[in-house]
C-alpha cells in the first residue's frame, strides 16, 4: 500500500509550519496531559471521572458501544499498567469479542491505540486525523478480524517508523521551536508534540 512517507509529511508540515502549530487546540494539550498524568495515580475501573473525560476526549462514547464494552476497556487499560511491551493485537482482540448493541463484534483498533497512547505517547495515536495525514486506506471492506488486523498493524508500523524518521530530521526544528513558544508552560515529550502536529495537519487536509 502507498501511504505518505516521512518526506511527504515533512513537506506538508513545513509548508506553513506556524499555521499547523497555531491551530492545535489548547484543549488537545490540556486534556491529554491530564489523562496521562492522572493515570499514574488512579485505579481506572473505579474512577468514573477519569472514565468520563477519557470517553469524551478519545470518542469512546460511540452510541453503538455498550456499557459492557466500556467496563472491559478500562479493565484492560488498568491491566497495561507497568507493561513495557503491551500487545495491541491482544487488546484489540479482547475488545472485538465484546458485542455491540446489535450483537455483533466490532473492530476497535483506533480505541486500542488511544489506550496505549494515553499511557505512553511513544505509542502513536490512530484517529481520523492521523489516518487523513498518512492517507491510510480503510479496512471497512476487509472481512474478519485477521484481515483487518493485518492491515491495521501494517499501517501502525508505518506510522511508528515514520515518526522515528521525522523525530531525527533537523529540518523540522522550526516546528518544534514554534510549538515550545506557543505551549511554553508544558513539558511534553518530543514525540507527543509531533503527534499533535501531524494530527492537526490531517485535520486541515480535505
Amino acid at each position: 500500500m502507498k501511504y505518505r512517507t516521512a518526506n511527504d509529511l515533512k513537506d506538508l508540515l513545513l509548508e506553513d509550519h506556524e499555521k499547523v502549530v497555531n491551530e492545535i487546540a489548547q484543549e488537545s494539550v490540556d486534556v491529554y496531559v491530564h489523562l496521562h498524568n492522572a493515570f499514574q495515580d488512579t485505579y481506572l475501573p473505579d474512577d468514573t471521572l477519569y472514565q468520563f473525560i477519557f470517553r469524551h476526549f478519545f470518542r469512546l462514547d460511540n452510541p453503538s458501544l455498550t456499557k459492557e464494552f466500556e467496563v472491559e476497556y478500562f479493565k484492560l487499560m488498568e491491566e497495561q499498567r507497568g507493561c513495557e511491551r503491551p500487545n495491541i493485537v491482544q487488546i484489540t482482540k479482547k475488545l472485538y469479542e465484546v458485542k455491540n448493541h446489535k450483537g455483533n463484534p466490532t473492530m476497535q483498533f483506533p480505541l486500542a491505540a488511544s489506550m496505549l497512547h494515553a499511557i505512553n505517547p511513544e505509542f502513536p495515536s490512530y484517529d481520523g486525523d492521523i489516518v487523513k495525514a498518512f492517507d491510510f486506506s480503510s479496512t471497512y471492506h476487509l472481512s474478519g478480524f485477521d484481515k483487518k488486523m493485518r492491515r491495521y498493524i501494517e499501517q501502525y508500523q508505518h506510522l511508528y517508523h515514520t515518526y522515528r524518521e521525522l523525530l531525527e530530521d533537523e529540518a523540522l526544528e522550526p516546528l518544534f521551536v514554534h510549538f515550545d513558544e506557543r505551549f511554553r508552560d508544558y513539558d511534553l515529550p518530543r514525540v507527543k508534540k509531533l503527534d499533535l502536529m501531524v494530527s492537526q495537519l490531517g485535520n486541515s487536509l480535505q
